[in-house]
C-alpha cells in the first residue's frame, strides 16, 4: 500500500530483577510480498537478532542500551544495525507519584537508521557497516537522538521524536483494559533531506504500528 511494507519485531525480556532486564529480539524486514524498485521483497525476508538491556536508577530515572538487527543472517537485511544507549526522566504531575500526566526526557546516541541525518559522527564500518541498504554498505555512524512523551493516562499518550534522520509526531492508545495491545499511529514533520524543513501535507509519510505483549 502506497509503496510501504511492514517489519516485524519480536521481543523477550526473559531476565528481570528488581532494577534490570534484559532481553533479545528477532527482526524480518519484509511481511509483505511486493514488487518495487529493486524487485520483490517475500515474506521472511531480512532475518536478524538483536538485544537490549534496561536498567533503573532512580524511581524516574533510568537508561537502555540495546542493537536491534544487530547480526543479520541473511544479505537481505536493511532495517539498519540501530546500536543504541538512551538516558530517560519522567515527571509526574506536580512531583506527585501516579499522577497524570506523566512528562519522559529521552536523550541519547544511536546508530543505523538513527544516524542517517545530516549530524553523525565516529563513523567506522564497524560489524560490516550500518545495515541500511542492500546494495551498498554504509558506514556505521553514531548521531544523537531524543524523544519528548506525555502520558495521559494508562491508555493514552503523545510523542515528538527525533531520530537523525526524520522529526515525528505521533500517539498511541491503548483500547482495552485487559487485553495488552498497543496501537501507534505517527506522521514525519520533516526530512534531512531538505534539512528538516518542515513537509508539505503531499509529503507526509504515515507510521502504524500493532504491538502486543504476552
Amino acid at each position: 500500500w502506497n509503496k510501504g511494507d511492514a517489519v516485524g519485531q519480536f521481543y523477550y525480556q526473559f531476565l528481570n530483577n528488581e532494577k534490570t532486564s534484559f532481553g533479545l529480539n528477532y527482526g524480518i524486514r519484509s511481511l509483505i510480498s511486493s514488487n518495487e524498485f529493486d524487485g520483490s521483497t517475500p515474506f521472511g525476508e531480512g532475518q536478524s537478532l538483536g538485544f537490549r538491556i534496561d536498567r533503573k536508577i532512580s524511581a524516574t530515572e533510568g537508561f537502555s542500551f540495546g542493537a536491534e538487527q544487530l547480526l543479520h543472517f541473511d544479505e537481505l537485511t536493511d532495517t539498519g544495525r540501530d546500536i543504541y544507549l538512551t538516558l530517560s526522566k519522567a515527571l509526574w504531575n506536580n512531583n506527585q507519584t501516579g499522577q497524570f500526566p506523566l512528562d519522559i526526557y529521552t536523550l541519547g546516541i544511536a546508530t543505523g537508521r538513527m544516524a542517517e541525518g545530516n549530524i553523525k559522527f565516529l563513523c567506522s564500518n564497524l560489524l560490516g557497516g550500518s545495515g541500511t541498504e542492500i546494495s551498498h554498505q554504509r558506514s556505521l555512524c553514531w548521531a544523537p537522538v531524543f524523544s519528548i512523551s506525555r502520558v495521559f493516562n494508562k491508555r493514552l499518550s503523545t510523542f515528538f521524536e527525533y531520530n537523525s534522520k526524520w522529526f515525528i509526531l505521533g500517539s498511541s492508545i491503548i483500547p482495552f483494559n485487559e487485553f495488552p495491545l498497543r496501537g501507534t499511529f505517527a506522521v514525519q514533520l520533516s526530512d534531512h533531506i531538505d534539512n528538516y524543513k518542515l513537509n508539505k501535507l503531499n509529503e507526509l509519510k504515515w507510521v502504524f504500528r500493532l504491538s502486543l505483549g504476552f
